[in-house]
């Protein structure tokens, strides 16, 4: 039921106005955890992640654009106040093992915002539902 009301809200049209300003510290967070499982897939797969993505400047560029779409998706979709962790350790500590759930390192230019959502569900944090769709679906 919650999942339903979440893509509910993203279907919409109705964008809420963002509650929390981008944090610089959690979107560093996204990006080190993420360059870190993915260096770690790479090895253990035995994947060149510089072929992959023509050097590894354009594997950063993509590494940290999904640092910020996740940080710009979570300031509009996430509920800070109901968090028990600090959110840049949290990002660190379990964003990029959760992302490599969803995507591989060489598929990394496929994240959007579905996969936000699928991330922030994953990471089971306080995701924001519009009240709008609450009611149609009860």
């Amino acid at each position: 039921m919650c999942l339903a009301r979440c893509i509910c809200r993203i279907m919409s049209n109705e964008t809420p106005s963002a509650l929390e300003p981008p944090d610089s510290a959690a979107v560093f967070a996204c990006a080190l955890s993420l360059w870190r499982a993915s260096q770690a897939w790479a090895v253990q797969r035995k994947l060149s992640l510089s072929e992959c993505y023509k050097g590894m400047d354009q594997f950063m560029r993509e590494v940290m654009h999904i640092a910020n779409q996740f940080e710009a998706w979570a300031c509009l979709h996430i509920n800070f106040n109901e968090l028990e962790d600090v959110w840049p350790y949290l990002l660190e500590d379990k964003f990029g093992e959760a992302c490599l759930v969803e995507l591989v390192p060489n598929t990394l230019a496929q994240f959007d915002d579905t996969v936000c959502l699928r991330l922030a569900l994953r990471l089971r944090l306080p995701v924001i539902f519009m009240t709008r769709c609450q009611s149609q679906l009860t």
